[in-house]
Parts: structure tokens; sequence; C-alpha cells
């Protein structure tokens, strides 16, 4: 008997938790056919001696679904050991779609995701049509596994047109859309996704579609799933920040009452407008669990921080004032940040409680110049110490700042040493029910990069707060088992064979750095890995030693009854 492949003598760490031991990994056809001693020949070898052997993790919380049409292995997920996207966060997808709403949905994910306009333009070919019609054309051509939610804004978009950006929807409104979600689950969905964030708005200043549903379109919606006998949903709510308000705990639950589904909501951080916003958001998620009501938050062990330009960001979007100038098309908005009354405005909203913790509790950094060399020596100073250089306001010295390079001067926002983060994560860690996430990936190219949070996760909380086998779980047959992913995110016969394999003695996180590789030369934040060993997807190696291999193993994936 000839084996597909046999990974031989490495620490097998099988996603169940269960303590590691030395063996061998045999695969045929795309499966694990035995965890051992495996004997006889193989087409191909791993000596995997040294090396820790895993299930391949799985990204929860990520936007690739337009980035997997040129990009196949969705990096930087996958050179930090991913193997399986889930995509269509937050209730943005590109489908359904009707044709002539497919540049209106492409823009609203440029703004609202920080996703490349000339990117999308370039590289997405989709024209519109079904669920089912968007993921068809992915099928065969992806290195790594994916699969999406339907999202709300999506849906409500091709019901409603453009009232979706405006009002409530009527009873016959939602039926169609619930034939809707009922269509794309029964085209492979993974599930439901929606959010109600203020801070979510379109390029063309209105609030996101899924923002104008009342509560009772969100738990019809949701409710869809319960003729399913798996899928999830995802939702962020409105009050998130605060730990939930009583309007939106109440909705939580109704959601996963009316759907029979776990739902998975946002990674929980301190935020300095709400500091312990976080707690009782997992408290109460705590305590639905004792209830049998599955609410799965997620802990972020990637670094906190985010960059930003004025020409594309949603970093500000929470103050009226900065929302409205930086929604206004090119020459518009730069007029306005240049109009003193537009930054008097700006200066008000920043010395209210929630504009000076936001001022006071973040260092703004100055990182790169694109159009002005000779302002490489800001690079790294804070915009503060800029300010009293010039003899200027903190706020002018920004703007003026990025006035000077055309609005694409890179900054960065960070929280300063000492901001608490450590006690947050190690807190979150212990819980069974917080999922590990979210990387984000695929979204707020020019923003931030969370594809780190996997190496992080084994190397900075291993083993001091998490065992290796427990944090392998986290990354692997948690998420698999939430999601209705059978037969991912574990090591054992039968499971399709997603590995990934890496030296512990070198894995760590590379450098931030920007990359010019998307169609049309745009550029995105990506994080380097090292250590990382082979990626094997459906028991093809995708990745050796961080090189892609050329191969397009991934599948389509669809939820299955019975979890991992």
């Amino acid at each position: 008997m000839t084996w597909d492949l046999v990974v031989r003598g490495g620490l097998v760490v099988d996603g169940t938790g269960r303590p590691a031991r030395t063996a061998d990994v045999a695969v045929r056809a795309g499966r694990i056919a035995g965890v051992g001693r495996v004997d006889g020949p193989a087409r191909r070898e791993i000596d995997a001696g040294g090396l820790v052997v895993a299930p391949g993790f799985i990204d929860v919380h990520t936007h690739y679904d337009a980035q997997l049409a040129w990009d196949p292995l969705a990096t930087p997920s996958s050179w930090h050991g991913v193997t399986t996207v889930l995509t269509g966060n937050c209730g943005f997808t590109l489908a359904p779609a009707k044709p002539d709403d497919v540049g209106w949905l492409a823009q609203m994910l440029s703004r609202v995701e920080g996703m490349s306009a000339e990117a999308l333009a370039a590289g997405l070919g989709w024209r519109g049509g079904g669920f089912g019609d968007y993921w068809g054309r992915l099928a065969g051509r992806i290195a790594v596994n994916a699969g999406g939610y339907v999202g709300h804004s999506a849906v409500r978009r091709f019901v409603m047109g453009d009232d979706a950006s405006v009002r409530a929807a009527r009873p016959d409104e939602i039926d169609a859309m619930r034939a809707l979600v009922r269509a794309a689950m029964r085209e492979g969905a993974l599930g439901f996704s929606s959010s109600q964030l203020d801070i979510h708005v379109a390029h063309d200043g209105r609030e996101v579609p899924s923002n104008h549903a009342a509560p009772e379109e969100l738990v019809a919606l949701a409710g869809v799933l319960a003729e399913f006998d798996a899928g999830a949903l995802e939702f962020i709510a409105r009050s998130f920040v605060t730990g939930w308000d009583a309007r939106d705990r109440a909705l939580l639950r109704a959601m996963v009452q009316a759907s029979g589904k776990p739902i998975e909501v946002h990674t929980l951080t301190p935020l300095v407008a709400a500091p312990t916003g976080w707690l009782e958001a997992l408290e109460y998620a705590r305590a639905a669990q004792a209830d049998g009501v599955r609410i799965h938050p997620m802990f972020p062990t990637n670094k906190l921080g985010a960059h930003f330009a004025l020409d594309s960001t949603f970093v500000f979007d929470e103050f009226p004032s900065f929302r409205a100038a930086l929604t206004l098309p090119p020459g518009a908005r730069e007029r306005a940040l240049r109009d003193p009354a537009v930054r008097d405005r700006m200066r008000r909203e920043l010395a209210e409680p929630e504009g000076r913790a936001f001022v006071f509790a973040w260092e703004i950094v100055f990182v790169e110049s694109v159009a002005n060399p000779a302002h490489a020596g800001w690079v790294g100073r804070t915009v503060a110490e800029l300010a009293v250089e010039r003899g200027q306001d903190p706020l002018d010295c920004l703007l003026d700042l990025a006035l000077a390079d055309g609005l694409a001067t890179s900054f960065l926002v960070e929280a300063p040493a000492g901001s608490g983060i450590e006690y947050v994560v190690e807190t979150l860690l212990r819980e069974p029910f917080v999922m590990a996430g979210s990387s984000d990936g695929g979204a707020h190219l020019m923003t931030f990069v969370g594809a780190d949070y996997t190496t992080r996760l084994l190397t900075e909380w291993v083993p001091h707060v998490l065992s290796l086998e427990a944090a392998v779980a986290k990354l692997t047959s948690v998420p698999a088992g939430v999601h209705g992913l059978r037969g991912r995110g574990v090591l054992r016969a039968g499971a399709a064979a997603d590995l990934v394999l890496w030296d512990p003695t070198r894995l760590a996180v590379g450098a931030t750095r920007l990359a010019a590789d998307f169609p049309a030369g745009s550029r995105r934040y990506v994080v380097d890995a090292a250590g990382y060993v082979a990626l094997v997807v459906n028991g093809e190696v995708v990745l050796q030693d961080g090189v892609p291999t050329g191969a397009c193993p991934g599948q389509v994936l669809r939820p299955e009854a019975g979890g991992a």
C-alpha cells in the first residue's frame, strides 16, 4: 500500500486537547488515513522530527471574500498556519447581488472594510448573482478552504434597493429577505451575519443597510437557520463597546433562540470610551452560556493598533465632523479639512469625554510620507512632538501633515505601555467558550493586520497561561465545532488532511510591512511569520517553508450537522 503523504515522527497535537504524542500521520485521497506508527512507502514524505504537527488553524473572522479571487492563499493568514478562512462577516458580502448593485456593494466594502477600490475594480471580476454563483467561481481555484456567511447588507440591498440605507423594512420585504437567506443556506452559506455599528458608514455618507434594521427583522432572518441542521450566526451589536445594553442583550438571546444556532460576536477589548465594557460582555456571555444560549466572543492576541491615512480611514468615524469630512469626494474632502470652521468643530468633539479619552489614551505616530521624502526624519515621532516643534495645535499638525501629502500620509495609533491588555487577554484565554480571533483578514488593508494572532497565541501565551494542547484546540476544534465544520480542526482517521507543521524553536512573528502586491498596484499591510515548515490543505502541500507550491486543493465549505 502506498500512501499519498506521510508526515513522520512529529509531535502530534491533534486539536482535541488531549496530550501531545510523537507519531506519524498518513494521508490518502485528501483525508487522514491514520495517526500512530505508519509503515509502507508514500508518494511524498515529510520528516517532522523536532516539529509540531497540528490541524490547520481556522480563521473565523475574515473578509477574504474578494481577495480570494486573486490571492488563493488568503495571505497573510496562511503564512501563520491557517488552512481554513470564514468570510462574509459583519453582514458585508458581495452576494446575493443584482448586477446594478455590484458597484455599490464594492464601494461600500471599500469604505467600511478598507479595501482598495482600485484592487476590487481590477481583480474581482464579479457581475452579480446568487450566493452559490459567487462561490462557484472559486471552486478549484483556491489554495485554502473557504466558506462564507450570507451578509445582511447585501440581502437588504437586493430586496429594498436604495431604501435599504434609509428605513426599516416592511413585513413583505422581510419575507423576501428570508427567502434570500434560505436560498443562500441551500447554496452552502455557513450562516447569516450582520452588524449595527454607528461607525459603519458607507461611501455615500449613510450608515450601512444593516444598521437600519429593526430587531424584529434581525430575529426573523436569524430564524431561517432553524430550518437547517447546521450553521451559525455572526453579529456585532450597536452597543458592543459598553458590554451590550438591555436592548442588545435581548436581541442576542432572541436571535440565538430563533435560530437554534450559536452566535459569534466581536472581539473583547478594553476601549477608551468604555474600559470595562469587555468585562460586562464577558459576564453576560458567561451567564447566557449557563442558560444554554451559545454566545461566543473572541479574544485578541494580535497586537492592538491601527495604521491610518485620511484618504481612506474609518478610525475617526465616531466623531461626526470627521466622518462628514472624510466621506466627501476627493477635492471637497481636502477643502473641508482646511476649513477653520470644520477644524473648530473637530476640536470641540475631541474635547468631549470620548474625544479626550481617545487623544490622551492613545499615541499617534508618523509612519510614512508617500509624496515627500523630505519628511523621512519624522518617521517614528508622535504627532504631539511634531506639533510642539512646529508651534501648532496637535489637530492642526495632524491635518496639515496629511494635506501636504495628498492625505496619503500613514500614521499609527497605538496603546501606550501599561494599558492593561495583558490582564484582559489572560482572563479571556481561560474561558472555554471564548474563541480565538480576529484577524479581520482581507479588510482594513491600510489600517490593521491581525493575522499574527495564531502565532502570538502559541509564542506569547504558551505554556504559562494555556498548554500547547489547549492553545491548538482554541485555533482548531473549537471554531470548527461552533461553525459546523465537521471533520475539520482535528487529526484523526477520516478527518480532512489539513495540517500545519512548525519548528517551536524558530516560531515567531515577523515584521509588519507594506506590500504593493494587489491588483492595480494597490498596497496593504502584511505581517510576516517565521518557523512554519509546511502547510497542508486536503492532503497537498501549499506552502513549504513559506514558499507557495502553486497547488490549489482548497475547498468551498458547507456547514455539516454534527460539528467537529
